[in-house]
């Protein structure tokens, strides 16, 4: 899984917190589409629409867009 960084405001902390969160592996996703001829592509939307959310690095509180 691919992992994204970017600065948030916590609720729990207080302050700015490196947030981070889980992405879909798109080269894994593409390699299986490819094998099964296109069928894994249903998966693979699904995967990237009900991600892991952004969470705190210092708490693991789920944070806010």
């Amino acid at each position: 899984m691919a992992q994204k960084q970017t600065q948030k405001h916590c609720k729990s902390c207080q302050k700015q917190v490196l947030a981070t969160k889980k992405g879909p592996n798109h080269i894994l996703h593409l390699i299986l589409t490819l094998v099964t001829v296109g069928a894994w592509v249903i998966v693979w939307i699904l995967v990237s629409l009900f991600q892991d959310p952004w969470r705190c690095s210092q708490c693991g509180q789920r944070l806010q867009l």
